[in-house]
């Protein structure tokens, strides 16, 4: 009589379980309820602190928020693109290239607060403006003439370097032809030179077997 082993019942383990399509939708809905909700308290707070942040930085010299709006413009411009742009590096990590994507883009965060309180159509934002307008009046505009600025010196550079690289590329792909026409060249010289010298060894030779062995003289053959 052999004992029987009752099989898992796959229905009875399952039950109470939730399926996985139904797990990635809850967890989809509660990442979408967090965004809004920080979107949200984001709206309300992030210009006030930013725009006080800007103001304390003057320090009560609105002569300074020329030179604050030219550096954060062009700054977090300029460097986000140089650094972003350097994922198009097919030979770095793929994580690598998205951390770079990603870093890039955090360093733009300056820049698109500044927009944020000018361009914002919510009450902080206005408030905000309102502190920029009795504390640092030319920070917004001299803001965004340096991040076109900083956006036409980063594209500019790129370019340039691209084009760089490729006439780099091509004046060493054109030593490299240069050097090989040299190899060659020389290689036939002193391929031509080898074998002068082997001929003048071989007659040197053919001279000095020609003074040991003398040809007979058919002349001094004694007559019958």
């Amino acid at each position: 009589m052999t004992d029987s082993v009752a099989a898992p019942n796959p229905t009875r383990e399952s039950k109470g379980k939730l399926p996985v399509w139904l797990w990635r939708t809850i967890l989809g809905a509660i990442g979408a309820v967090v965004l809004v909700v920080g979107y949200l308290i984001a709206s309300v707070t992030v210009p006030l602190m930013w725009s006080n942040s800007i103001r304390d930085q003057i320090g009560g010299q609105l002569g300074n928020s020329i030179p604050l709006g030219m550096f954060y413009g062009f700054t977090f411009s300029f460097v986000p693109i140089l650094i972003a742009w350097q994922a198009h590096h097919k030979k770095l990590n793929t994580w690598v290239r998205i951390s770079l994507v990603v870093l890039g883009a955090l360093l733009t965060i300056p820049n698109l607060l500044t927009l944020g309180v000018l361009y914002g159509n919510t009450q902080t934002a206005a408030d905000a403006r309102s502190i920029w307008a009795n504390s640092a009046n030319w920070f917004g505009t001299w803001s965004q003439i340096f991040m076109v600025v900083g956006v036409v010196c980063a594209v500019a550079l790129i370019v340039l370097g691209r084009i760089w690289m490729r006439r780099s590329k091509k004046l060493r792909e054109l030593k490299t032809a240069e050097k090989l026409v040299r190899d060659s060249e020389a290689a036939k010289v002193r391929a031509a030179k080898d074998q002068a010298r082997d001929a003048e060894k071989a007659a040197k030779v053919a001279a000095r077997a020609a003074r040991h062995n003398p040809p007979s003289n058919s002349s001094d053959s004694p007559e019958a």
